[in-house]
């Protein structure tokens, strides 16, 4: 059976073809990198103009890449499109919407059966808009028009970023470079992930608390998990540290939650009771062919490790507590795809040159191993292991350094 309409092309199990692919992405990937990393080591950080430049410069290539290894972007039109038909985008799709184009060409994705939505209502409604907007102009503009929107939305997260940190001028400069120049964080948001828009909504936020407008700023933080869950996280931390904006954030997630009745729903009753257990690339996937019974309490205690370490940081008040507690969370996370990523980059802004900042940009980049099982194939256990400990290896760099102490002795010369 021919496959529907395909304008945008997704590695998806192609072998050794597929193998060629990404390592032609990751090398490319990895050669940004090296610049990236010569920005954040620099004492001066780029103008914030100079970054933005650079970041639009980097999207716009991403853009224009003939190939895509996440099918997200078409899920996401589905899930708009459902909504346009007045069905419901957290249940699975009746057969009767298989004939519908941009259904069709998500479902196909997904071999057959398109996923249920995991993601809150505003961004449903935003997706419905995109959809109906560019329906005139055909599947491909409206596919583009979601990537665009995650692109522009990340472009955003700069600016919002340089308003949002605290710190000299210098320090927010550097912010702003760690987020907006990540390699993987461009290419993720090239391909349309929703995670920029979530996370330019939650930097909105913290910008208006930071002008002292803690109420108000919470609450849009908090809205954020209207989009994408993790923006409750940030507007539970936010309330944790900030008396005065805890009312807003409060307000939020009790908005949020009420209307993400239908996701939680869906999640219970669809998700939760079909799914599989079948971690890659993650601390997990190093233990699971042990089995779930090894594989998840490793986690945890790993997980349970690191956040009992940022306890310990912010209780001495060091920034770079938030980050160890978003490592322990990274930690939890089965299969943990490049675009979660943003998030541990906004928090590894809070600190970049720390050890658990310089360990988070890390992870951001060895999280792209995770395209490997769907690009290429599902790997052996062996290559399962291997592809764990390879996605995993930056958190070494989290190990106490012993410091070698030489002692310096006087030479004693004796007269000839």
């Amino acid at each position: 059976m021919s496959p529907p309409t395909q304008p945008l092309v997704v590695v998806t199990e192609w072998g050794a073809r597929g193998a060629e692919l990404l390592g032609s992405l990751l090398l490319a990937l990895g050669v940004a990198a090296l610049i990236y990393r010569y920005v954040l080591a620099r004492s001066r950080p780029p103008p914030l103009a100079a970054t933005i430049a650079i970041a639009a410069a980097g999207l716009l290539a991403a853009f224009f890449s003939p190939i895509l290894f996440s099918s997200d972007v078409y899920a996401y039109a589905a899930y708009g499109e459902l909504a346009h038909l007045g069905a419901n985008p957290y249940a699975p799709a009746a057969p009767s919407l298989a004939r519908n184009a941009l259904i069709s060409a998500a479902a196909w994705q997904w071999s057959g059966t398109l996923p249920i939505c995991v993601y809150g209502p505003a961004f449903i409604a935003l997706a419905k808009a995109i959809v109906v907007l560019f329906a005139p102009l055909g599947m491909l503009a409206q596919l583009n028009a979601l990537r665009a929107a995650a692109s522009a939305s990340f472009l955003l997260c700069g600016p919002l970023a340089f308003a949002a940190y605290t710190g000299s001028r210098t320090a927010r400069l550097r912010s702003v470079a760690t987020i907006v120049l990540n390699p993987a964080a461009i290419w993720c948001a090239a391909e349309g992930h929703n995670d920029a828009i979530a996370l330019c909504v939650v930097l909105a936020g913290f910008a208006l608390v930071r002008r002292r407008l803690d109420g108000a700023g919470a609450l849009l933080a908090a809205l954020a998990a209207l989009i994408k869950l993790p923006g409750a996280a940030a507007a539970a931390g936010l309330a944790l540290v900030d008396r005065r904006a805890r009312i807003g954030a409060l307000a939020g997630l009790a908005i949020a939650a009420a209307f993400s009745v239908p996701l939680f729903a869906g999640v219970a009753t669809e998700l939760a009771p079909h799914g599989h257990y079948a971690p890659q690339a993650s601390l997990q996937a190093i233990f699971a062919p042990l089995g779930v019974a090894i594989a998840l309490p490793v986690a945890a205690l790993a997980a349970a490790v690191l956040v009992a370490a940022g306890i310990g940081r912010l209780r001495r008040e060091q920034p770079d507590g938030w980050i160890w507690l978003g490592l322990g969370a990274w930690m939890l996370i089965p299969n943990p795809y490049p675009w979660y990523g943003l998030w541990l980059l906004a928090l590894a802004a809070m600190a970049p040159q720390s050890r658990a900042g310089r360990a988070a940009v890390l992870l951001s980049m060895t999280s792209l191993l995770r395209y490997a099982p769907d690009a290429i194939a599902l790997p052996p256990a062996g290559a399962q292991v291997a592809l764990g400990l390879l996605a995993t290896l930056p958190l070494v760099t989290l190990l106490p350094r012993r410091r070698l102490r030489f002692v310096a002795r006087p030479v004693i010369m004796s007269d000839p």
